[in-house]
């Protein structure tokens, strides 16, 4: 089998007629039908179903075609990447982040990372946890930064497991309205807003974040009574900065909001985990000093972490 065998089954299976993906593919129908078919007896299973009307996919066909589609993509991205090397471009390397609020977490690290590597080119990609995982696994992301933390250097997912590391610890701060009765506090604590009502983002797809707030409430013998529940950050501090109730969120979302939201630093100094996750056959250099940059960047981002936490009072 030859990756022509599986575009010539690509663009049948995307076409779904066969005249049709011999005109996408530049050749005539004839030898198309002749190499499905020769591709057919060579894995021994059926992938299409021909009748004089139309082509359909068999269930195999369609397995088939999702791990197509996965070769053909990482064949076409080594291409890429070898004409990029051959130019004189040391490479290219995709990082996946899960909110804007982490950008400038990211500064640091890229300038550190620009003043060894000038060539590789960096692109920076906002996804949810879930979704850098499975981009991490099929070949879409090289590193990604997401909110699960790692057991043992690992992390397990539904089709293998990727290698991961703490990054750094995003220190967690009270978001309450301006005119919240513990607004003008300096610090307080958990448990003080224990009656409140709750603004989160939902379990799924930020587990990793709701869990582990969920769990640091319950710590402190209460579970957050949850009203609202929004999808991404800036979102959560509309909510609260028009009363509809309290949260807790990173410290690196912290902004004036109009001046209708206050942050309030959280006595014992909570923190969540920011993964680092890569696959653990990707060798390649410039992921490996991308890691190292973030590695040597960590100590100064969790310490800026903490200062901006301790410092807060919009």
């Amino acid at each position: 089998m030859e990756l022509r065998h599986l575009r010539y089954f690509t663009a049948v299976a995307e076409e779904l007629h066969f005249g049709r993906a011999a005109t996408r593919l530049n050749m005539s129908q004839p030898p198309l039908s002749l190499q499905i078919r020769n591709l057919e007896g060579e894995l021994g299973v059926q992938l299409l179903e021909r009748t004089n009307r139309k082509v359909a996919l068999t269930k195999a066909g369609e397995r088939f075609l999702r791990r197509a589609r996965v070769i053909l993509d990482a064949s076409d991205k080594a291409a890429v990447e070898a004409r990029r090397i051959a130019a004189g471009h040391e490479a290219s390397i995709s990082v996946g982040y899960m909110s804007a609020a982490m950008l400038d977490q990211f500064v640091p690290v890229l300038h550190r990372f620009r003043q060894d590597h000038p060539a590789v080119e960096v692109s920076l990609q906002q996804m949810s946890s879930p979704d850098q995982l499975k981009a991490l696994m099929n070949g879409d992301l090289d590193l990604g930064f997401v909110d699960v933390p790692p057991k043992e250097g690992a992390l397990s997912v539904s089709s293998g497991y990727l290698e991961a590391t703490v990054a750094w610890r995003e220190a967690l701060v009270a978001a309450l309205p301006v005119t919240h009765r513990l607004a003008n506090r300096k610090r307080v604590s958990l448990g003080e807003l224990a009656d409140e009502d709750f603004i989160l983002p939902p379990r799924e797809p930020a587990a990793g974040f709701y869990d582990q707030v969920i769990a640091l409430c319950q710590k402190t013998s209460f579970s957050p009574r949850v009203v609202q529940q929004t999808g991404v950050l800036p979102v959560t501090m509309t909510f609260v900065a028009a009363g509809y109730g309290v949260s807790v969120v990173p410290a690196c979302v912290c902004q004036p909001w109009l001046g209708l939201a206050r942050f309030v630093a959280l006595e014992g100094n909570p923190s969540i985990g920011v993964t680092m996750a890569w696959r653990p056959d990707e060798n390649a250099s410039a992921v490996s000093h991308f890691r190292r940059a973030v590695e040597e960047a960590s100590p100064a981002l969790i310490t800026t972490a903490f200062d901006r936490a301790a410092g807060i009072n919009i």
